[in-house]
C-alpha cells in the first residue's frame, strides 16, 4: 500500500466553518491529538509544534489515495467509495471554551502576565494534560488542539481557562458540545507528580469576528510560539498587562486586591477590539462600576460595543450584560455589575467609522456574599444579591419569612422588580423570583405591588448563567389580620374600603360585601333581618312587625339597635350624642328620657345629681351620702417616679396598674390595666382567634403585674392565670368599635407599692380636649420595629373627636377617643394594644381614659392613636364585674 509523506500538511482551520482537508486521525480512525507547548491565545503563544509521537494533519488529493488502492478493490467497491466521498458532508470547525481547577497547583500574580517566564513554564507543564484532555472520550479523533488563555486564583488552587478546537460533522459536533468532561488524575511528564483536576466545565464558543480577534485565533495562529512571544509585547506600553493581539486587538490583564480600585479607561481607540481580564482574590467577586460609556447603549445585537462576561473567555452564555448602538444617557455611574466568581472579562469593539468612543470604569474586589435563610422579624427588607448593583449570574437563593407570632399575616410590598427585559417573551424560564409558588420576572403595576400572605411564606430567587439585571427590593411586615383595616371596611379579598362608602349603593368590594347587609331605611326606622324596614317604636315592644321577629332579637341586652346592628344602652339614647349613623337613637326623643341627671352631671348612689365636673375622688365630699369619695383606693403610685414610640423608659413602680398579657409559647402579646383585685380591662381585638392560634382560650394566658423589664416574668411582682375572658358582644373587628374586654384573674391579688389598680371614671367624667395624659406599654419602639425590653411611657394630648374624624375619614365612633400629637413622633404601637391611657385628676388620682385600640401606622403625621373611650363602658364594666369595680 502506498504511504503518505509526513511532510505534506495543510491547515484544517476554516473561518467559514468547513475544512476541506482531514487529519490522519480522521482518515485512519486513530485518536491522535495535536497540542501546542505554549497555549496562550491572549499572548498568541501558540504554535503547531508537535508533541513526541503526534501526527500532523495531511493534505493530499483523495483521488491519488483512491488510485493507489484501485487495483486492489473490485469495481463496485470503488464506485461505492467514490460516492461516499462525494456525498459525505464536510466537517465543521468549532471551538469550546472551558475552565478547570488544579488544587495542587498554586496561583501567583506572575501568571496574569502572558509574557512572564512563570506563565510559559506553567503552560508547558500543563500541555501534557490538555493534550490528553479528550484522550479517553469518543471525541478524541475530532480534537485538533487546545490552548490556555488565562490563569486565575481558584478556591483551593490554580484555575485555568482554555479553549479547544474541533473538526467534526454537525451531528458529532452537537454531541461534543453536550459532553461533560470527567475529573482526571494525570502524571506530569518527566515527574512523579500527579495532577488532580476539579470543577471542570466547558461551553460552546461562538465563532464571530470579535471572538476570533480577542483570542488571537486569526490566520496567523500557526506562528512559532517563541516568534509570537517576541511579536506581541508592546514595548511602548506604560500600563502593566497590556498586550497586542496581532494587528486587531489589545488585551489588558488586571488584578485588584480587596480595598483597591483598578481603573479601566479607553479614549479614542486605535484598534477595533479591546479586552480587560479582571481578577480578584478567591472568596471575592468582581464589582465593575461603569462611569462613562459613549458610543454604546444597552441592547441585544450581534455587533456589540461593550460586553461583560462571567468568565475569562468570551462565551455567549456567560454574558452578564451587553451594550450596543447609540450613546448612553444618564447620570454616572451608568451601571454596576457583579460577577458570580472572582473573574470577569470586559470586551469593547467599535467601528472605525465611529469616532469619539469613550469607555471609563473601575473594578474592585468585594467579599462574596451569601443569600437566603430564615427571617422572623416584625418588619424588614429583602433584596437580590448586591442590590442595587446587578445581581450576579448563577444565583439560587431561598428565604423563609415567618411572622414572630402565630396567626399573624405577612404583607409584602414590591418596591423594585427588574429581573428581565420588559420586552422579553421567554416567560420566567431564565431569571425569576418565586413568592409563595408564583414566579415573577416582569415589572408589576402599582395595583399588584402589595400582596398579603399567610405565615410562613417562601421566596426563591434564581438567575441563569447569563444576562443579569438590577434585581428586586421588597419590604415586608407582619401584622394581625384583625387590624388589616382598622379604620375601614375590609372586603373579602382583603381590600380596605372607607366606611363612608359602605352601604352607599355602590359595590366597592369585588365580592359586594360592602353592600351585602345594608339597611336602606329612613331615619326613625329599624332594619329587619328580612330586608324590610319597620318603625323605631315597634322595637322591643313585644309587637312583632318584622316578619322574622328580628326587631325583638336583642331586647333585654340593648335598649336600641342601630340599623347596622350597633347596640345602644338606655343611657346613650336621647343623650344628645349621636350613636347611630342614621341618628335614630336621637329621633322622637321626649323629656321622659331626661328625667334624673343630665349626661354631664355626676350621679350619686342615692340618685342625687352633682353638677360639678369630675367630682369623684378629688378629696372633697360632694354627694350627701359621700359616694363620690367611697371607691377611691385606686389611681395612686406609692413608689413615685425617681417606648411607646417617642417615649422614654418608665421607672420601677411608676405605673403600677400596667399589666403584660403573655402566652406561654409566644411571650408578650398585649397590654392590660388592673382595675380591681381580680379584674383586668384590655382590648377585645387581642382575643380574636386566628387560623393558627386560639386567643380566646383563657387557659393560654398569664398576667404579669408589677413588672418593668420585659421577660418571662421572673422579675414580676405578681403573676396570675386568667379564669375568664369577657368580650363586649358588640365588638366589630372591621371597625374596631366596642373594642373592650374584661379578664377575671384566677385569684385575687394583694396590692403593694408595685401593684395598684387605676380608677375607673364615671360615665359623666370629662376628659377635655388638650388634656395631657400618659400611654404606657412594651410595644414596638418604632413602626414595624421590635418590642421594647423596658416599660415605656409617653405623654399625649386628648384630641377633639371631630378633628380626629376628619383625619380618619369618619372612622372614629362615639365610643372612641383620640390622643397623640398631630405632628407625629409620639404614639402607641404594636404590642401596646389593650394597655392604658391614663390622666391625672384632682386629688392626684389617675383615671383610665382609654384603652389602646388602633391607629394608622405609629407616630405618623396627622395619624393620632385611637383608644376605646372607657366612660362609655363604665356601666358595662360594673355589670360584668357585679359591682366589684
Amino acid at each position: 500500500m502506498r504511504t503518505l509523506s509526513k511532510s505534506r500538511t495543510c491547515e484544517v482551520y476554516s473561518v467559514s466553518g468547513h475544512g476541506h482537508c482531514y487529519s490522519t486521525a480522521i482518515l485512519q480512525g486513530e485518536g491522535v491529538v495535536e497540542t501546542t507547548n505554549t497555549l496562550s491565545p491572549s499572548s498568541e503563544a501558540e504554535s503547531d509544534r508537535k508533541l513526541p509521537g503526534a501526527q500532523a494533519p495531511v493534505c493530499g488529493s483523495w483521488r491519488r489515495w483512491a488510485l493507489g488502492v484501485l487495483p486492489l478493490l473490485p469495481f463496485t467497491a470503488v464506485v461505492a467509495l467514490t460516492l461516499h466521498f462525494f456525498s459525505s458532508p464536510p466537517p465543521s470547525v468549532f471551538y469550546l471554551g472551558g475552565s478547570v481547577e488544579f488544587p495542587n497547583l498554586s496561583f501567583s500574580l506572575d501568571l496574569t502576565d502572558p509574557a512572564s517566564p512563570q506563565y510559559h513554564l506553567q503552560t508547558q507543564a500543563l500541555s501534557h494534560y490538555f493534550s490528553q484532555l479528550y484522550e479517553s472520550s469518543p471525541w478524541n479523533s475530532y480534537h485538533i488542539r487546545s490552548g490556555i488563555t488565562a490563569f486565575s486564583e481558584g478556591g483551593e488552587g490554580l484555575n485555568v481557562f482554555y479553549w479547544s478546537k474541533f473538526s467534526a460533522p454537525d451531528r458529532v459536533a452537537t454531541d461534543i458540545r453536550r459532553w461533560s468532561p470527567e475529573h482526571a488524575q494525570r502524571r506530569l511528564p518527566g515527574t512523579n507528580k500527579l495532577l488532580y483536576s476539579r470543577h471542570e466545565e466547558h461551553h460552546y464558543m461562538e465563532r464571530d469576528e470579535d471572538t476570533i480577534s480577542l483570542l488571537g485565533l486569526d490566520s496567523d495562529d500557526d506562528y512559532d510560539a517563541d516568534e509570537r512571544t517576541d511579536k506581541i509585547k508592546n514595548p511602548n506600553s506604560l500600563q502593566s498587562g497590556k498586550w497586542q493581539l496581532g494587528f486587531q486587538a489589545m488585551s489588558f490583564d488586571l488584578y485588584a486586591k480587596y480595598g483597591n480600585n483598578r481603573t479601566l479607561s479607553l479614549v479614542s481607540p486605535k484598534k477595533p477590539y479591546y479586552q480587560w481580564r479582571l481578577r480578584v482574590p478567591s472568596g471575592h467577586v468582581v464589582r465593575l462600576v461603569i462611569l462613562t460609556l459613549n458610543g454604546a447603549t444597552p441592547g441585544s445585537c450581534s455587533a456589540h460595543k461593550l460586553s461583560a462576561y462571567d468568565f475569562l473567555l468570551p462565551l455567549q452564555n456567560k454574558i452578564i450584560s451587553r451594550w450596543c448602538g447609540l450613546p448612553m444617557s444618564g447620570s454616572s455611574p451608568v451601571m454596576k455589575l457583579t460577577s458570580s466568581g472572582n473573574v470577569m472579562l470586559v470586551t469593547f469593539s467599535f467601528s472605525r467609522q465611529r469616532d469619539g468612543a469613550v469607555f471609563k470604569a473601575y473594578f474592585q474586589a468585594i467579599p462574596k456574599a451569601g443569600c437566603g435563610g430564615a427571617l422572623s422579624y416584625w418588619n424588614g427588607s429583602l433584596v437580590s444579591p448586591y442590590y442595587p448593583a446587578h445581581y450576579p449570574p448563577n444565583v439560587d437563593c431561598s428565604w423563609t419569612l415567618r411572622a414572630p407570632l402565630p396567626g399573624f399575616l405577612i404583607s409584602l410590598t414590591i418596591v423594585t422588580l427588574d429581573i428581565q427585559d420588559s420586552g422579553s417573551s421567554d416567560g420566567c424560564e431564565k431569571d425569576w423570583l418565586d413568592i409563595g409558588g408564583v414566579k415573577l420576572c416582569n415589572p408589576v403595576g402599582d395595583s399588584s405591588r402589595k400582596r398579603i400572605y399567610h405565615s410562613p411564606v417562601s421566596l426563591h430567587f434564581h438567575s441563569d448563567e447569563s444576562l443579569t439585571h438590577k434585581g428586586f427590593y421588597l419590604l415586608y411586615r407582619a401584622f394581625s389580620p384583625e387590624s388589616t383595616c382598622p379604620r375601614q371596611f375590609r372586603c373579602g379579598d382583603g381590600r380596605c374600603v372607607p366606611l363612608r362608602k359602605v352601604c352607599d349603593g355602590v359595590k366597592d368590594c369585588s365580592d359586594g360585601r360592602d353592600e351585602a347587609k345594608c339597611a336602606f331605611c329612613k331615619p326613625g326606622e329599624v332594619y329587619c333581618g328580612n330586608g324590610q324596614c319597620s318603625a323605631h317604636s315597634s322595637q322591643c315592644n313585644s309587637k312583632i312587625t318584622c316578619g322574622d321577629s328580628s326587631e325583638e332579637a336583642n331586647c333585654g341586652k340593648c335598649y336600641h339597635v342601630c340599623p347596622n346592628k350597633v347596640c345602644v344602652p338606655k343611657s346613650s339614647v336621647c343623650d344628645g350624642v349621636v350613636d347611630c349613623k342614621d341618628r335614630s337613637d336621637e329621633i322622637n326623643c321626649t323629656r321622659a328620657f331626661h328625667k334624673g341627671c343630665s349626661p354631664s352631671s355626676y350621679k350619686c348612689t342615692n340618685g342625687k345629681c352633682v353638677s360639678k365636673i369630675n367630682p369623684e375622688c378629688d378629696g372633697v365630699k360632694d354627694c350627701s351620702d359621700g359616694s363620690d369619695e367611697m371607691r377611691c383606693g385606686c389611681g395612686t403610685r406609692p413608689r413615685k417616679r425617681t417606648k411607646i414610640v417617642g417615649g422614654s423608659d418608665a421607672g420601677s413602680g411608676a405605673w403600677p396598674w400596667q399589666v403584660s398579657l403573655q402566652m406561654e409559647r409566644y411571650g408578650h402579646v398585649c397590654g392590660a390595666t388592673l382595675v380591681g383585685s381580680r379584674w383586668l380591662v384590655s382590648a377585645a381585638h387581642c382575643f380574636q382567634d386566628s387560623d393558627a392560634i386560639k386567643y380566646s382560650d383563657a387557659r393560654s394566658w398569664r398576667a404579669y403585674m408589677g413588672m418593668r423589664v420585659m421577660n418571662t416574668g421572673s422579675n414580676a411582682a405578681v403573676t396570675r392565670l386568667i379564669r375568664r375572658i369577657f368580650l363586649h358582644t358588640q365588638y366589630d373587628q372591621f371597625t374596631s368599635d366596642y373594642d373592650i374586654a374584661l379578664l377575671e384573674l384566677s385569684a385575687p391579688i394583694i396590692f403593694s407599692e408595685l401593684v395598684q389598680p387605676v380608677c375607673v371614671p364615671a360615665p359623666s367624667h370629662a376628659f377635655t380636649t388638650g388634656t395631657t395624659c400618659f400611654v404606657t406599654g412594651w410595644g414596638v419602639l418604632m413602626e414595624d420595629g421590635e418590642l421594647a425590653s423596658l416599660l415605656q411611657e409617653a405623654s399625649v394630648k386628648i384630641i377633639n373627636r371631630n378633628t380626629c374624624n376628619k383625619l380618619y375619614d369618619d372612622a372614629v365612633t362615639p365610643r372612641m377617643l383620640c390622643a397623640g400629637n398631630l405632628q407625629g413622633g409620639v404614639d402607641a404601637c404594636q404590642g401596646d394594644s389593650g394597655g392604658p391611657l391614663v390622666c391625672l385628676e384632682r386629688g392626684r388620682r389617675w383615671f383610665l381614659a382609654g384603652i389602646v385600640s388602633w391607629g394608622e401606622g405609629c407616630a405618623r403625621l396627622n395619624r393620632p392613636g385611637v383608644y376605646t373611650q372607657v366612660i362609655k363602658f363604665t356601666d358595662w364594666i360594673s355589670q360584668q364585674t357585679k359591682g366589684q369595680v
